[in-house]
């Protein structure tokens, strides 16, 4: 076999070797897209070679014989072209058993077909030599198998063109020169073939698309050292960076944005869609702290509060600087790694007010103790000692007579009292249990302002019911009636002769407002405000009745539970009116 080489086959057989040396090179890095990459440039290899000794070749078996170890190459560089670009965009899951049967079958049908082409002459239909150039060249006619190859790989081409070009549209700006390599390093080849197909050849029969794919490899080659093209590419930050839960934003050394993953864009809300590029007071504005630190050459941490939106509220964040430097250890950039402590500052917050809670609970069930020791045992201590004088019969009739009213009061005193503290200790310790039932508020109101009507007739107080039949309720009778009784009570309790007390019902559609006014006493506005809250807030009646503080409490934890709320109005010396809200239901 004679061989005559020129400058067209010198330089792709130098070309050739070279990259199929820096294949072999490539193929002990363990990275999948590397591995593709070394199967691309080893198949360009082949076909370079393979073409050189065929443009060197001078008769026209010798050069059948190097088409067809040049169709190892021709065959699967479009296959491995194709992974390549799967790889790299992070895309591995496409590359089912199913699909490389598709690619690299259709491809190894190709190779058969050259090598059985005399029998069939499906792929050139005839062959021959062309001696008006230079130097020998072989002219081809195609077949029917060629023309479904182009095909092919134009679809493959195709199809892997428009997954780079969405990975170039989407890519930050610290990917572009990985991306446009990769472009670039495929557009070179496919544009020189397409040129080939279309009849502009040099000598009309030279094929330059080995020259084109062995520029885009060395394109492609040097993006692997200059730009550490599969050390960093996009699928490593896709898999690791965008995976990570915690929000990461990469500042360069004039403290703007140049990278950030999935949750930083989060945290960031809108700002976050086209934030490249924008310096970090931009980013976070009114938060001067941080980027004065950002400029420190120190490591450091801080929380902040992002505000959200307005059904989210503000987001409390952790946030981690570290500098970054280069080789030389001169500062390049930050890296800003972002926890959200929103729900661990919650908790604390709430731990903080359970605290408290449990600080004025105990200050309360102190004061408890305190009332059970002297408010309960006081009207007892009297009642014995009256009951002991009445026995030994140093009291006579008259005198025992005139005492009567004071013993009923000491006995009301301590009733009242007994009851409360029975109903909050319950309500406390235990929890009430709700027995709603359907029944007219009218039925409650008027049985507590009888049962209090001759206490205020004694007083001098007058009583007004306003309340009509048919204001219907859905609730546990037995608390709403001791709400009822608490407010009646208190009103009567600080009123003088004279006043007034007046129960009325405002109907709605949904709900029911009940109001107890009297024009007596009323009350300080210190008084006013301490009197739902956890301290006891303790009065003297105008007729010196004994209270605790415990019945309002009472009142707002059993409407409370329904679904309500109970608020007080007071002016010192003018009265009190107290506001219930109650849930209500349809009427008959």
């Amino acid at each position: 076999m004679t061989l005559d080489f020129n400058a067209y086959a010198v330089v792709l057989l130098v070309s050739g070797v070279l990259l199929l040396w820096f294949a072999l090179f490539l193929f002990d890095r363990v990275q999948a897209s590397v591995q593709s990459f070394a199967w691309l440039s080893a198949f360009t290899a082949v076909w370079s070679i393979a073409y050189a000794f065929e443009l060197a070749s001078g008769t026209m078996e010798a050069m059948l014989f190097w088409v067809r170890i040049e169709y190892v190459g021709i065959a699967f560089v479009p296959a491995a072209w194709f992974v390549f670009v799967v790889r790299f965009v992070g895309r591995d899951e496409w590359l089912t058993l199913k699909n490389r049967l598709l690619v690299f079958g259709f491809q190894g049908l190709t190779l058969l077909s050259v090598w059985t082409n005399p029998w069939h002459h499906l792929y050139y239909q005839s062959v021959s030599v062309d001696t008006s150039g230079p130097f020998p060249l072989l002219v081809i006619e195609r077949g029917p198998w060629y023309l479904a190859h182009m095909a092919f790989i134009y679809v493959l081409f195709g199809t892997g063109m428009y997954i780079l070009l969405q990975r170039f549209r989407r890519a930050d700006v610290v990917y572009r020169r990985q991306n446009l390599a990769v472009l670039i390093g495929a557009l070179i080849p496919w544009s020189s073939n397409l040129i080939y197909e279309l009849g502009f050849r040099i000598h009309r029969q030279i094929d330059l698309t080995p020259y084109a794919f062995l520029v885009g490899a060395f394109v492609l080659g040097f993006a692997l050292f200059r730009f550490q093209l599969f050390d960093v590419v996009p699928m490593a930050r896709e898999r690791v960076i965008e995976g990570i839960r915690e929000g990461m934003l990469v500042l360069d050394r004039d403290q703007r944005a140049v990278d950030l993953n999935a949750t930083m864009r989060m945290f960031l809300g809108a700002v976050g869609k086209g934030c490249i590029g924008l310096p970090v007071s931009t980013l976070f504005p009114g938060q001067e702290e941080l980027a004065a630190r950002v400029g420190q050459e120190r490591p450091d941490k801080l929380e902040l509060e992002l505000p959200g939106e307005a059904s989210a509220g503000a987001r409390a964040l952790e946030v981690s600087i570290t500098p970054l430097h280069d080789p030389h250890q001169r500062r390049c950039g930050t890296l800003l790694t972002f926890w959200d402590i929103t729900e661990r500052r919650q908790a604390a917050r709430r731990l903080e007010a359970q605290a408290e809670e449990l600080r004025e609970l105990s200050h309360l069930k102190t004061r408890i103790l305190s009332i059970i020791a002297h408010d309960l045992r006081s009207p007892l201590a009297e009642l014995t000692g009256m009951l002991e004088i009445t026995n030994s019969g140093m009291l006579s009739e008259e005198e025992f007579r005139r005492m009567l009213p004071l013993i009923g009061r000491s006995v009301d005193d301590a009733s009242t009292l007994l009851d409360n503290l029975l109903h909050w200790s319950k309500s406390q310790l235990e929890g009430d249990v709700m027995r709603s039932e359907r029944f007219d508020l009218q039925e409650v109101t008027s049985q507590n302002l009888r049962f209090f009507a001759r206490k205020a007739e004694n007083k001098g107080v007058t009583l007004e019911d306003r309340v009509q039949a048919g204001v219907w309720v859905d609730a546990d009778k037995n608390m709403i009636s001791m709400v009822v009784r608490n407010l009646i009570s208190n009103a009567v309790k600080f009123c003088k002769a004279g006043n007034r007390i007046t129960v009325e019902v405002t109907r709605g559609p949904k709900e029911h407002v009940l109001t107890v006014s009297d024009t007596g006493v009323g009350m300080k506005e210190e008084v006013l405000q301490k009197l739902f809250g956890l301290e006891i807030v303790s009065r003297r009646g105008t007729g010196g009745e004994a209270g605790t503080g415990l019945g309002l409490k009472l009142c707002r934890d059993f409407v409370e539970k329904h679904g309500g709320s109970i608020q007080a109005e007071s002016r010192w010396g003018e009265g009190s009116r107290f506001r219930v809200v109650l849930p209500g239901v349809a009427e008959d």
